[in-house]
C-alpha cells in the first residue's frame, strides 16, 4: 500500500507554503536597502526556499515507495 492521496496533498501543501514564505522574505529583502538585508535574504529566505524544495522532492519520492503493513 502506498501513501494516501490526502497525506501526499498535505505534504505538498506544507512544502508550497514553506516555499512561498521564503519567496515573500526574499521579496521584502529586495525592497529593504540595508546591508543586513542581503544576509537575511540568503540565510532566512534561502533556507525557507531550500526547505520547501526538499520537502516537495521528499514527498514525491516517498509517495512512490510501498509501505509494509503487518
Amino acid at each position: 500500500m502506498t501513501v494516501t492521496i490526502m497525506g501526499l496533498q498535505k505534504r505538498l501543501r506544507w512544502s508550497g507554503i514553506t516555499l512561498i514564505i521564503g519567496l515573500v522574505v526574499e521579496a521584502i529583502c529586495l525592497l529593504w536597502a540595508r546591508p543586513i538585508a542581503f544576509i537575511v535574504l540568503v540565510c532566512v529566505g534561502g533556507l525557507f526556499c531550500a526547505a520547501g524544495i526538499i520537502m516537495y522532492l521528499y514527498s514525491l519520492v516517498s509517495a512512490g515507495e510501498p509501505t509494509h503493513s503487518r
